[in-house]
């Protein structure tokens, strides 16, 4: 007598496509209401965001495929992105059957490749995972039937490796003679779940079968509601989660499209991620040398009482916040402001903190430069001030000399010492009339006579280069003359000569030139070029790199280190460029050169003339 058995248990048919792991078997008299159904169980895989893998007969594979397409699922795209495999149930039966046998390596070759690229194909992790698959009933037409039984036993080991849900299906034609009832059991033992066929009338010759069968089919019937009750429920969820998604996608978009730095910390105060911004930010290239280090690691350690005093803020709850120096993995020095968020979980405990850093080092640096140059504002003024009073006394030292020059039986050696400090005082006098020009006429462009303007310059620290037996070559054509702003080219001048003086050693050299010149990178506009050599000690690549970083200096507690920074600055704001060339050994020195533009004469004649 042919006996039903339901294995372990029985449930709903779907129920594989909720279960994490399942191996179902399903048998049919109908494949028209098979194929309807297996649409549906696919069609709420793929639509949840998962993949479905199908191993079918290609008649079976066309029918499914028209059933998902009347369910507005979009397999093109599905296929594309690996959520939909589709593959031949034969061709894939001739890849591990040797002599009528699964092969168990061949099997395991052929198959776990496609459950990876569905499974990374997933939207979402939690999506699901299933597969359907007649070999086995292919199999069982074909007379291996215990190639059947055995290649359901691989499946089951497949499904230990991995978890998803399988599905298999034979018509229940194929156990109709009670002589393979013990093939039958053998199935259903391979099966965690034994889907029912529509009706048994093929079987109603015993009684108690069409009870039983009776029985299935009201079963069925609830079974099918709550299928259907079910499939609403998943088309909710799905809305809802795709709802979720995209919240959590705009979000996304937000902290990768925003400029600050934007950290997630654990409550201990671990890295876990890094906005693209804020790698961009801090110069990592590498995110994964940083994941999982302590935050408070990146800060200096006068900085670290404040950053610990923050996260401690935000664990309790609170905000915290601080704003401290943060040095790059490339060495550059940032200047950070920092705010620390507690993010909870439903517990209403601190799970995680969001730390917003924002880069101040510009504004910093904006500040500090205009500090520095009120301060050296209110240097000239009292320079030009100090100047300017001088003259009186000045003027009144130098009438005396002339009249003790002019006394009748002057000693001859009392009248060269008064020559002398006559000659002097007309020096200082000149001095303090250029040092003025450095205060005057700065705010408007006018004539400028280039080779005037640098003799100023030059008088301005011929002292200091007398000290150190510094010669200067001065070649600039007299008639040389430039439309520009004269206060800001005698600082550019005055910042290259200072360097240029500190950079030579005793008895160093130094070239001044300027001449009329195009600048072809800019077009071919004309202007003015001048260069200042020197013979020095040069610099080194490191120093190279940041001698335009404002407030880098080589001279220890006498330079600022905005020199460069301003000249540079001033010139580009006018259109101008400056560059340089430097090198250490021998020989050895620095070429600083800037090109201003404007109106200019283009006669250049040589004039060596040294200080």
């Amino acid at each position: 007598m042919h006996k039903l058995y339901m294995g372990n248990r029985q449930k709903a048919p779907g129920q594989q496509f909720i279960t994490p792991s399942s191996h179902s078997v399903q048998f049919y008299e109908d494949p028209e209401v098979f194929l309807e159904q297996l649409a549906g169980f696919a069609g709420a895989a793929v639509g949840a965001g998962g993949c479905y893998l199908v191993l079918a007969t290609a008649e079976h594979r066309c029918s499914l495929q028209q059933r998902l397409a009347r369910r507005a699922i979009d397999l093109r795209m599905a296929a594309a992105g690996n959520r939909f495999i589709a593959l031949d149930a034969r061709e894939v039966l001739t890849t591990f059957m040797v002599e009528g046998w699964p092969n168990r390596e061949r099997f395991f070759a052929s198959l776990e490749p496609q459950l990876l690229r569905a499974r990374s194909a997933r939207l979402r992790p939690d999506a699901p995972l299933s597969a359907f698959g007649e070999m086995v009933a292919l199999l069982w037409e074909d007379g291996h039937r215990e190639a059947a039984v055995h290649l359901e036993q691989l499946w089951n080991e497949l499904l230990g490796r991995h978890s998803f849900s399988l599905l298999c299906a034979y018509p229940i034609a194929c156990f109709a003679h009670d002589s393979r009832d013990d093939l039958f059991a053998r199935v259903c033992r391979e099966h965690t779940e034994v889907m029912p066929t529509e009706g048994y009338t093929a079987l109603q010759s015993d009684a108690e079968r069409l009870r039983l069968v009776s029985t299935l089919q009201q079963e069925a019937a609830v079974v099918r509601a709550v299928v259907e009750e079910r499939e609403r429920a998943i088309a909710q969820r799905r809305h809802a989660e795709e709802k979720l998604w995209r919240s959590e996608e705009f979000v996304r978009r937000i902290i990768e499209s925003g400029v600050d730095c934007v950290m997630i910390l654990d409550p201990q105060g671990r890295l876990e991620y890094i906005s693209p911004s804020g790698q961009q930010a801090l110069e990592i290239s590498n995110l994964s040398n940083f994941l999982g280090r302590s935050w408070v690691e990146f800060w200096k350690d006068e900085d670290r009482p404040r950053v610990e005093a923050a996260l401690a803020a935000a664990r309790a709850g609170g905000i915290g916040s601080f704003q401290g120096d943060c040095s790059t993995p490339q060495g550059t020095r940032k200047f950070w402001d920092e705010r620390i968020t507690p993010v909870r979980g439903n517990d209403g405990q601190v799970e995680q903190l969001i730390a917003v850093a924002r880069d101040l080092t510009e504004l910093r640096q904006a500040q500090q430069i205009a500090v520095q140059a009120e301060k050296l504002a209110a240097a000239g003024r009292m320079a030009a001030t100090i100047a300017h009073e001088i003259n009186n006394p000045l003027e009144a030292v130098t009438n005396f000399i002339y009249l003790a020059r002019t006394t009748p039986d002057m000693p001859e050696e009392a009248a060269r010492h008064l020559e002398v400090a006559d000659r002097e005082l007309t020096r200082v006098a000149q001095i303090a009339q250029k040092t003025l020009g450095f205060y005057r006429d700065t705010s408007k462009d006018k004539w400028l006579h280039v080779r005037e303007l640098v003799e100023d310059v030059l008088l301005i620290y011929e002292r200091k280069m007398r000290n150190k037996q510094i010669t200067a070559e001065v070649s600039v054509d007299p008639e040389l003359r430039i439309y520009f702003k004269q206060g800001e080219l005698r600082q550019v001048l005055s910042n290259l000569l200072v360097n240029a003086i500190d950079a030579c050693a005793s008895g160093g050299r130094i070239w001044l030139r300027a001449h009329a010149s195009t600048d072809w990178s800019e077009g071919g506009e004309d202007g003015v070029r001048f260069t200042i050599a020197d013979n020095g000690a040069g610099m080194s690549p490191e120093v190279q790199k940041r001698i335009f970083v404002p407030f880098f200096t080589t001279k220890a507690n006498v330079g600022t280190g905005i020199g460069l920074w301003v000249s540079k600055s001033l010139l580009e704001q006018h259109g101008g460029s400056l560059r340089f060339r430097s090198r250490q050994g021998s020989p050895s020195g620095t070429v600083m050169s800037f090109f201003v533009p404007g109106n200019a004469n283009l006669q250049v004649h040589e004039l060596p003339r040294s200080a």
